[in-house]
């Protein structure tokens, strides 16, 4: 497997001294001037009679610039002709009735021509997946449907064009220009244009009553964007953001870059001076708080609840019915933007189901033929049993690289000062660390697949095998003289005692999406208690765990700490305060502070700011360059010695379960979060055999 590092190879070519140019900066090369053909016999027919058409497998010659995807005006010029559009057999009494348009005034003028993995797919089916519960685990079956400016290819390493047909830099990357599909439009059928762009950042990131502090990645570079025309954005930042389309293809796929403001504006005070009246008279507290009950920055939110039903989307799927607590149903979007290389509509499969069942029913599902695909939070223990039983559910299984196993993040601000001191001390961290038994871990519960390491993202190239091995061994001999040394001296159970002489205990609350089975906080309580903590073991929903995260109010967090070099290098807090991505994991006072400018929250100590201060900077490099590497093995240093992130184990196979009814799918690289799970894999494209 290639290493992350080759994630962000690609989009630069060296020149002279280390200086890096884009290679996809002119629009015009990007989408004209490298597409090659040699002896494209489109025309000629298969034994089946039908035309043969270009597929991922099978390209007839056919290269694109970019993997497995181009664009309708240079895909037509390949052929010397214009091809016909097909739509799906599910739309065609609207189409009839006059509900909807034909498929030809549905789709962009500038379609998104995509090269299915294998075949031209056949429409109908649905998509059947499984979660804990809304806002539990649901990320994967978002992934079937994302739809953001760009996104990963299936080499987990190349940023190709999606809902932007290309964009543009300026030479020192402070500015970026994206072009837009003519046509395109939202799934109510009102065009999408540059104007959804601007009320996305303008009113909503920007806007301090929804967003008082600017969440991130925005905040850091002071964006401006400018409406160049209908189909035309540039976005102007402070400084270099070089790291932007890494963000927009990896975690930050999971937040729009766009808004539909022609259906949100009815809400925004701006735009309608009784927002707020209205907002409570509809039983809302006030305008923002009925906003958000329509506009989510974690979009997924926006489709738990009857509400959703009315927003639209660009995504590939839509919310069928009021969600129920059992299950959530989306049907084909009518006016999704790609087509595949005979002109048909995407996407293939009619419906996505989402059904929520608890962890432990997972593998009954499964085996009984009722799962399609399913890989988020599967526990690795489940792997014999699935294996085994393959035929009888009719599935089979790939093994990716997933990232790290949960981590375990100790409340450096915990509200008690006694105990806050003790986890804000880095011996504290080094002893329960060295307490963990990671071998036993892995033979027990990760089938001894895992790799003991300490918790740093994966494949950097400025991390060292010293710096993987820190304070991973078992020796728990070590760990109680740190113990020792910090005056937790034991009492006359057997257990250890706060400086003021309290008995000193851990409450730890964590949630199976987050620790995967009961048996891991159940092993590393047992370590623990070993050198003389007691554990107090409590398992919470995930929106409680969350809810207790920002208020500050747990001892452990447990989020799944699985960066890559690409996210590390265009989300760098997820390596350091508040170490998370859609919610903060801890520090979260530190951070009140940072983005209140020291009007909330806790000051945080010298090499938090440190931290940020380096991250800050790390985004505007060139990756790669000598100054890269040593700010980001300076970002390794300060989170191994303060250990805020303790690994459990590394390089974790992630079980991906793929019925054998489903046609066109890829291999899997890596299948993580960080990447958008499925999203790289383009389920759009999938179709039942």
């Amino acid at each position: 497997m290639a290493s992350d590092r080759d994630v962000l190879v690609p989009f630069y070519r060296k020149k002279g001294g280390g200086v890096m140019k884009k290679i996809n900066d002119n629009p015009v090369i990007s989408g004209f001037l490298l597409i090659l053909f040699v002896s494209f016999f489109l025309g000629q027919p298969s034994q089946a009679g039908a035309k043969a058409y270009p597929t991922s497998q099978s390209m007839n010659g056919l290269v694109t610039t970019f993997p497995q995807q181009l664009e309708l005006a240079i895909y037509e010029k390949v052929l010397g002709e214009k091809i016909g559009f097909m739509g799906n057999p599910l739309f065609n009494e609207k189409v009839t009735q006059g509900i909807l348009p034909s498929v030809q005034d549905r789709l962009p003028a500038e379609p998104l021509v995509v090269i299915p993995e294998k075949v031209i797919g056949k429409y109908g089916g649905t998509l059947r997946g499984i979660a804990l519960s809304y806002e539990s685990g649901t990320s994967e079956i978002l992934s079937w449907r994302q739809a953001n400016l760009v996104r990963f290819s299936k080499d987990n390493r190349t940023i190709v064009p999606n809902v932007a047909k290309s964009w543009k830099w300026n030479q020192d990357r402070s500015k970026i220009t994206f072009y837009l599909r003519k046509g395109h439009r939202w799934s109510d059928g009102v065009p999408f244009t540059a104007d959804d762009i601007l009320f996305y950042l303008n009113d909503i990131i920007l806007n301090k009553d929804i967003h008082p502090d600017t969440p991130d990645p925005w905040k850091a570079f002071n964006p401006r964007v400018h409406k160049i025309d209908a189909t035309a954005v540039q976005f102007v930042f402070d400084k270099p953001f070089t790291s932007l389309l890494f963000y927009l293809g990896g975690t930050g796929s999971y937040y729009d870059s766009f808004a539909p403001g022609h259906f949100l504006k009815q809400f925004h005070i701006k735009y309608n001076p009784d927002a707020d009246k209205q907002a409570k008279a509809r039983g809302f507290d006030n305008w923002v708080a009925q906003f958000r009950n329509y506009w989510d920055r974690w979009k997924d939110a926006v489709v738990n609840k009857p509400s959703g039903l009315d927003v639209p989307t660009l995504e590939s799927h839509i919310l069928k019915e009021s969600p129920t607590p059992e299950q959530r149903v989306f049907v084909a979007n009518p006016y999704y933007f790609k087509i595949d290389t005979a002109g048909n509509q995407l996407p293939y499969i009619n419906y996505h189901l989402e059904r929520f069942f608890e962890k432990k029913e997972w593998v009954k599902e499964i085996i009984a033929a009722r799962v399609d695909q399913k890989s988020q939070n599967m526990p690795l223990e489940s792997y014999p049993l699935l294996k085994k039983n393959q035929a009888k559910g009719d599935y089979y299984l790939q093994m990716p690289i997933s990232g790290f196993g949960p981590a375990i993040h100790f409340n450096k601000t915990h509200k008690d000062q006694v105990i806050k001191k003790i986890y804000a001390t880095p011996e504290f961290n080094w002893a329960v660390s060295l307490a963990i038994n990671r071998a036993q871990i892995n033979e027990r519960l990760f089938l001894n697949l895992c790799k003991i390491q300490q918790a740093i993202p994966i494949n950097i190239p400025f991390a060292t095998d010293a710096d993987k091995d820190f304070m991973v061994q078992y020796d728990p001999a070590r760990a109680n003289k740190y113990l020792d040394g910090l005056g937790l001296k034991r009492g006359s159970d057997g257990y250890r005692l706060r400086p003021d002489g309290k008995p000193f205990i851990i409450n730890w609350e964590y949630t199976l999406q987050f620790v995967w089975s009961h048996e891991l906080p159940e092993m590393i309580a047992g370590y623990w208690d070993e050198i003389g903590i007691r554990v107090i073991l409590k398992e919470v929903t995930t929106k409680v765990s969350r809810a207790k995260q920002i208020a500050n109010d747990l001892d452990i967090s447990n989020s799944h700490f699985n960066p890559f070099e690409h996210t590390l290098f265009a989300s760098p807090t997820t390596f350091m305060p508040p170490y998370g991505t859609a919610y903060p994991t801890t520090g979260i006072t530190w951070w009140q502070w940072k983005n209140s400018n020291g009007q909330r929250g806790e000051e945080p100590p010298v090499w938090v700011k440190n931290l940020w201060e380096l991250g800050d900077e790390f985004i505007t490099l060139v990756p790669g360059s000598d100054w890269y590497n040593a700010i980001g093995k300076e970002i390794v240093r300060i989170n191994l010695e303060n250990l805020s992130v303790i690994s459990t184990l590394a390089e974790v196979p992630l079980i991906t379960v793929i019925s054998n009814k489903l046609d066109n799918i890829p291999q899997w690289k890596n299948n993580a979060y960080t990447f958008g799970y499925a999203y790289p894999y383009r389920a759009d494209q999938w179709s039942f055999k």
